[in-house]
């Protein structure tokens, strides 16, 4: 595991300044980004690789000394090599910030290679290759240094991957940054990846205490946006810890601070139905899972995962054989797959969880051998990634 502290944030602010906190960029890795080679297959992956360890290169190398890092040849080797490959025009125009950095390291711009990194992080997440998504994220924080929103992104999908080690580190930067900056936004997301980090990892405790800190934040900065999300987590914490019906204010606070038409709204509908199932209000819960499967906000494969995982625990609930075997039908070659494909974090973050529902629901119907089988299938993927919650 690796601790570093970016080059801008060392030699800036006063004595007085409460320290910003250095960030842990790599986890158990033999080599630094290998999550690229392996996410990302063939020459592509290659290219990419060494794109990213040049931009980290750069961004730990003084100013000073960086008019001589690379080789007069490197640039050209480099656009030949995507002349070669030909990716996407997604992909070719930020490599080719890569490529002129390559060139003339001591005048490329800061803030076109952090959109550069930003962009090829985008493309990586839409594609499932998480690791290859927080390696150019965390890249374009590196190069920045002190950008309080970046440190929140690298967070964030730390945290999707289950490195909560290396997600922490970069969301207590967040929330430092955040507070030197008058970036309160940032701030306040802090704090919320923070609680969510614990959510996650079933301390539901330290989950809620960063989540209040959250919400307490927001609300005093006036950041709505972020004080929708802390009530949303926080109903989403008192369901996990059996709080009942005194829960739902929290939602109700939530859907008043998103306002009409925000789109995490149907999010907020699936864990509204997930409280429903644990009070027994099986039938509600599952029509709101079916109307969620087709849902434009769970078109993905990781928010496809989670729902049908629901909608196959209500309906062994309530009863109904057809629409468990509906929800099975859509969701077991999803699960067979992610089991296998040890990299794929976009869905693996789900799957676990999806497992337990089936499980479930497989017992409400008095399947007692699937309901054993989709629970160990379940638990060995959650301790895996350290899903405390759902172990």
């Amino acid at each position: 595991m690796t601790v570093v502290t970016p080059l801008s944030s060392r030699a800036s602010g006063s004595s007085r300044r409460p320290r910003v906190p250095p960030a842990i960029i790599r986890g158990s890795e033999a080599l630094p980004a290998l999550h690229v080679v392996d996410e990302v297959a063939g020459d592509l992956g290659v290219v990419l690789w060494r794109s990213v360890r040049n931009v980290l290169l750069w961004a730990h190398t003084p100013p000073e000394r960086r008019t001589m890092l690379f080789d007069s040849g490197a640039a050209a080797a480099r656009a030949a090599e995507l002349g070669r490959v030909r990716p996407d025009a997604e992909l070719l125009a930020p490599l080719s910030v890569v490529v002129a950095l390559l060139e003339k390291p001591e005048r490329v711009e800061v803030a076109r290679l952090v959109n550069a990194c930003r962009r090829v992080a985008s493309w990586a997440e839409g594609e499932g290759a998480m690791g290859t998504a927080l390696e150019f994220m965390q890249a374009a924080a590196l190069v920045s240094g002190d950008d309080a929103s970046l440190a929140v992104a690298v967070g964030r999908l730390a945290r999707r991957r289950a490195e909560y080690d290396r997600a922490e580190s970069w969301y207590l930067r967040s929330i430092v940054l955040g507070r030197q900056r008058g970036d309160w936004r940032s701030h306040s997301l802090g704090y919320l990846g923070l609680g969510n980090v614990h959510l996650q990892k079933g301390n539901f405790p330290a989950a809620r205490r960063m989540l209040r800190r959250a919400l307490g934040a927001a609300t005093r900065r006036g950041v709505g946006e972020v004080r929708g999300m802390a009530c949303h987590d926080l109903f989403a914490c008192e369901v996990e810890t059996g709080a009942g019906l005194e829960a739902s204010a929290l939602a109700v606070d939530a859907v008043r601070a998103y306002g009409p038409g925000d789109r995490r709204v149907p999010r907020l509908a699936y864990d509204v139905a997930y409280h429903w199932v644990l009070l027994g209000h099986f039938g509600p819960a599952l029509r709101v899972a079916e109307l969620l499967a087709v849902h434009p906000e769970f078109d993905s494969v990781a928010e496809k995962v989670l729902v049908l995982g629901l909608a196959a625990r209500a309906a062994g609930g309530v009863g109904d054989r057809a629409a468990f075997a509906r929800a099975r039908e859509e969701l077991d070659p999803l699960l067979a797959r992610y089991e296998r494909v040890q990299g794929d974090d976009a869905a693996r973050e789900n799957a676990s969880g999806a497992m337990l529902g089936v499980a479930y629901g497989a017992s409400s119907l008095g399947d007692r051998y699937l309901a054993i089988s989709c629970a160990e299938r379940g638990l060995a993927l959650a301790m895996s990634r350290g899903q405390g919650r759902v172990v």
